[in-house]
């Protein structure tokens, strides 16, 4: 059973427990196969930003080999040949996408799809990460983004190229992408965008009329936290499955038969709603062809929407 300090090399596909994924300490740069710190600094734009570019053979990266070799994002970009912030579409992430092994194994499902994903660490006001009401294929409850009154949570916003956006476009499942233009966002430098993306699915799990939160993820909510091991503890109690946890998550991953059963009896958990927040897109803009706006270090907004890294 995984709860606290979680491993950074497994992934939620190696065992549902690890879902959504330890979080990076900081911001960073994923690419060719290991990460690579940014040092987060507000009032900075995010080009300027410096990264820690690392030479280790590590997934963890500079995280786990500090590194003296330091580039700013634009430069980091510029000299590996990838397309500027401005060509790329700002997506939030708040699931496992932001899990290092995670972004390793699908990645390597696809070796010809370009690895770099720019992941900058951000905090989103009256929206919540919550436990959908269904299971994802590996026998995790996934994440949804859902809608709670003066909730602050912490979401990474990822910046991905056009030819990405078109990949998880087609292996997003029953997620669809949603647009915001609240300015609810911020990112730990201090940048907010006139518009941000997300893959979107209105289905909370609902259990005695309470929604429940993801322990891993930071925030400040009145939605009570569960670790994901607990949840899926609590689903195989209420199923009244005969049988060990083992025996239970080995059914859920493996029998295809067992798996529908479950999907099906979670139904009567499903909580539909609407996110007054998301709304359809009628274009998906670029950074480049969009608004975007670097606040002082100082202000308010930002004191309160970033307190949860503290």
């Amino acid at each position: 059973m995984y709860k606290e300090n979680k491993p950074i090399d497994v992934s939620p596909y190696d065992h549902p427990d690890i879902y959504p994924g330890p979080r990076p300490a900081s911001s960073f740069i994923y690419f060719e196969g290991k990460a690579h710190r940014i040092i987060e600094k507000k009032g900075v734009s995010i080009e300027d930003l410096k990264v820690e570019v690392s030479d280790s053979s590590s997934l963890a990266g500079s995280f786990q080999d500090p590194s003296d070799y330091t580039l700013s994002i634009g430069d980091f970009l510029h000299e590996n040949e990838l397309l500027p912030l401005e060509e790329r579409v700002p997506l939030v992430a708040y699931g496992s996408n932001i899990c290092l092994a995670q972004l390793r194994y699908k990645f390597n499902l696809n070796k010809n799809l370009n690895d770099f994903v720019l992941n900058l660490r951000a905090s989103m006001v009256d929206s919540d990460i919550v436990y959908g009401s269904f299971l994802a294929p590996y026998g995790s409850l996934p994440a949804i983004v859902a809608p709670v009154k003066d909730a602050v949570t912490e979401i990474w916003l990822t910046f991905v190229d056009p030819e990405q956006l078109e990949h998880m476009n087609r292996t997003e499942g029953g997620y669809v992408l949603r647009e915001h233009r609240g300015q609810k966002l911020i990112t730990a430098n201090g940048e907010r965008f006139d518009s941000v993306y997300a893959y979107y699915y209105p289905h909370a799990l609902q259990i005695d009329d309470q929604w429940f939160r993801f322990k891993d993820i930071r925030g400040e909510s009145k939605i009570p936290a569960k670790w994901q091991a607990d949840m899926l503890d609590l689903v195989k109690d209420r199923f009244q499955f005969h049988g060990t946890r083992e025996e239970f998550i080995h059914q859920l991953r493996w029998n295809t038969t067992f798996y529908k059963e479950m999907q099906q009896w979670l139904q009567q958990f499903d909580a539909r709603f609407d996110h007054p927040d998301w709304s359809e897109p009628d274009y998906i803009h670029k950074v480049g062809e969009m608004k975007r706006s670097l606040l002082k270090k100082d202000a308010e907004d930002v004191r309160k929407l970033l307190a949860i890294y503290k």
